[in-house]
């Protein structure tokens, strides 16, 4: 069975874009940003996996319906990726504290996570080290209709005017 990931961006009313940080303590790409996101389970759906991951990984409330936005391969990366996206009503101030995880007691320390909103500015040049599937994903959200239409206050998308012009 190919290994599958289900990605998602929860995004808020200013078009921020929920990631996470894990230290470096974590099992898997440590001190690097991502979207929440998980493995896909047999006999999962990656829907349903979406809306797992909304709940177990985010930790924010969705406003709406989870939507698929991008799914296949990124290139030099073997597993198949499924990425979703809706609205949080969740703000920055909910995220702010730093949340340790620790899988039943097996870390010899708890796991760092460090979760943030990013403009699209952010995630497109911001300088953040992302994992190669939230990087990936990310810089085809910020660029979709389904971004746009997600966050009514960066207005329209216009994919044909040069910025600026309407």
């Amino acid at each position: 069975m190919v290994a599958r990931i289900a990605l998602v961006a929860l995004v808020d009313a200013e078009g921020r874009v929920l990631v996470h940080l894990h230290d470096e303590q974590a099992p898997t790409r440590p001190n690097r940003w991502s979207l929440p996101g998980a493995p896909i389970a047999r006999g999962e759906t990656p829907a349903d996996a979406a809306r797992r991951v909304a709940a177990d990984v985010a930790h924010v409330p969705v406003a709406g319906t989870l939507e698929e936005f991008w799914s296949g391969y990124v290139p030099g990366y073997p597993i198949a990726t499924f990425a979703y996206c809706a609205r949080t009503t969740a703000t920055p101030d909910d995220v702010a504290a730093v949340v340790d995880i620790s899988p039943a007691g097996e870390l010899p320390a708890p796991t760092r996570v460090t979760k943030e909103f990013l403009t699209a500015d952010e995630v497109q040049g911001g300088g953040r080290p992302f994992t190669l599937a939230s990087g990936y994903a990310l810089a085809r959200l910020v660029e979709s209709p389904l971004y746009h239409r997600l966050t009514p206050a960066i207005g329209p998308y216009l994919p044909y005017l040069p910025p600026g012009v309407e």
